[in-house]
């Protein structure tokens, strides 16, 4: 195996949600049963059976033209529930070769499944073949990454569970991120619309964030040329015009409440991400949230916290805790009394204008802007957020909180996503995407020799072949209860068998079967040589059906990162 080499550059970067985890799939490290015992939770190959939606996105590497780019995969796929899968999706990925958008992609494939929710499978397309690993939260949901030696990724799966018409799609939020035209800098944008009963947009607002630069507080208008327009009841298609901007998507629903967008336009940006039934007013009480993206100097950045949303709904916050790992300084920090003044504006009912104070991106900034768009789904509701000033650019979700504590009664399935440096002897930002199951005991106090999480983690690194080993943890919440708490892999001296060697983790429970968490390993817990900066979060699990009604509909935070340098796997 090579080493994969890569110069340290700004421009590979961080972008933002999540919502998102595991078997080894072999790619030459043997199988899973010289790992540590499984948590059987009750899942074979017939748990995944039906219609899936599935989203990925990630980094894809070109051995032979040693170049990188960001791709996206969303489409439907279907099992079999006797390990065999076929259906149609969309490809977004320039090192597949012009056009480098490849629509409509007949799949045929296969998966296995081990009891305790893991699993692995091959894609094949005439585009694209690709092996990926998952693990399930449910019948019906789960996070699932690229788990191959030719680029790594994260996403989810989703069951179809009802189908649409156009009269159901009155008023729309998304949040979409990727890389820009120019294929380097990371792209973000958030928005909302209403639509008329044939599809077309009669209002709407939309905020970008272009490597840094946001169109302002104001956002931007949604032209009447736009559109979103179903073609059968469970796909369609989405033109999204403003002066900021022209794309075209295809539209895959999993209910009329959630759908997952790919941008189609050849030779244009690279988005991908999700569209929920827009609500008019913020959440009120605990909210927790994760976003991602870059610092001001175009480092990798990640953000976590919480906050006390106003009882009248109006988007003010506060007593606010935010935790983050700025790339650029190294730095793990927390701040407190994070607070924000909110305000309405814009064409689309429910846009929130946050000026917020408190906060940090590695810089002392005295306010921050977001543009908030509240959503509800059949999973749950929750707020889109998008930095729109000129300070980075952050992307990410809020949730109302219901819960403040890990549930000890089962499984949970975990999927991390971001970039580590320095690893293996690297000098620059890498993408890592990890998908662990794991079984949570009775909370800690303080870190220990015993461990209160065990389980199996599968690492796809750019920097290594995909590679699978025990998972050991301890959860420390913090106390009096707030749903935060620490997470620290291995819980004493010791290696866990990453890239990074180690997993340091801030969490956020957002109720009795979601918690999302940020990673705070940075550059300074290992004398400077070596950090990881990601998001992610794990679900809990249940091999029954009816799980399917507590499902909570997140909108992904992940990472977009577009290396300068060419790249050869170890």
């Amino acid at each position: 195996m090579n080493p994969l080499a890569s110069t340290k550059c700004a421009g590979r970067l961080l972008v933002a949600l999540a919502a998102i985890s595991s078997i080894l799939f072999a790619v030459g490290c043997g199988s899973s049963s010289s790992l540590t015992k499984t948590n059987p939770v009750g899942f074979n190959n017939g748990s995944l059976n039906g219609t899936y939606v599935l989203s990925i996105s990630g980094t894809d590497v070109n051995a032979t033209a040693e170049t990188e780019s960001f791709f996206a995969i969303v489409g439907a796929i279907t099992a079999d529930g006797n390990g065999n899968l076929t259906g149609t999706v969309d490809i977004n990925d320039p090192d597949r070769g012009s056009p480098g958008v490849f629509l409509g992609q007949t799949v045929s494939g296969s998966y296995s499944i081990t009891s305790d929710g893991r699993g692995s499978g091959t894609i094949k397309t005439s585009a694209l073949t690709f092996d990926i690993d998952f693990v399930l939260s449910s019948t019906s949901s789960g996070l699932i990454s690229r788990f191959d030696d030719a680029g790594s990724g994260s996403g989810t799966i989703d069951l179809q569970t009802s189908t649409a018409t156009q009269a159901s799609l009155a008023s729309l939020a998304f949040s979409l991120s990727g890389v820009d035209s120019s294929g380097d800098a990371p792209l973000a944008t958030v928005g909302a619309f209403t639509l008329n009963s044939s599809g077309t947009v009669t209002s709407g607002t939309e905020d970008f964030n272009d490597n840094g630069s946001g169109t302002g507080t104001a956002g931007v208008s949604l032209l009447t040329s736009s559109n979103l327009t179903l073609t059968s009841a469970t796909n369609g298609t989405a033109q999204l015009n403003s002066n900021s901007g022209s794309f075209g998507f295809d539209v895959w629903l999993i209910d009329s409440t959630h759908m997952k967008l790919i941008e189609t336009d050849i030779s244009a940006a690279i988005l991908s991400g999700d569209a929920f039934t827009q609500a008019t007013t913020f959440p009120t009480g605990q909210v927790v949230f994760t976003m991602s993206g870059i610092d001001g100097g175009k480092s990798p950045f990640v953000a976590g916290g919480y906050a006390t949303a106003d009882a009248s709904g109006d988007g003010n916050l506060t007593g606010g805790i935010e935790d983050y790992n700025d790339g650029g300084t190294g730095v793990a920090s927390t701040q407190s009394n994070v607070a924000a003044t909110a305000a309405t504006s814009g064409s689309a009912p429910g846009r929130f204008q946050l000026a917020v104070t408190g906060f940090s991106n590695g810089a002392a900034q005295p306010t921050f802007n977001f543009a908030a768009y509240p959503y509800t789904s059949n999973g749950g509701n929750g707020v889109l957020l998008l930095e729109n000033d000129s300070l980075g650019l952050a992307i990410g979700a809020a949730y109302a909180q219901t819960g403040t504590s890990i549930n000890t009664s089962g499984g949970y399935g975990l999927n991390l996503t971001g970039v580590n440096d320095g690893v293996n002897s690297l000098s620059g930002w890498v993408e890592v995407d990890d998908i662990a199951q794991f079984a949570p005991g009775s909370p800690a106090t303080a870190i220990s020799s015993t461990a209160n999480m065990t389980g199996i983690l599968d690492e796809n690194d750019l920097a290594n072949q995909p590679f699978s080993t025990p998972f050991s943890g301890v959860y420390i919440p913090d106390s009096p209860a707030t749903g935060r708490g620490s997470i620290v892999a291995p819980p004493t001296n010791g290696t866990l068998g990453t890239a990074l060697g180690a997993l340091n983790l801030q969490y956020y429970v957002v109720d009795s079967s979601t918690v999302l968490f940020i990673d705070v390993d940075s550059l300074a817990d290992y004398e400077g040589e070596a950090g990881q900066i990601a998001v992610g979060t794990f679900v809990a699990q249940s091999s029954t059906s009816s799980a399917a009604a507590s499902r909570r509909a997140l909108s992904l935070v992940r990472p977009v990162f577009h290396p300068h340098a060419a790249l050869r796997r170890k």
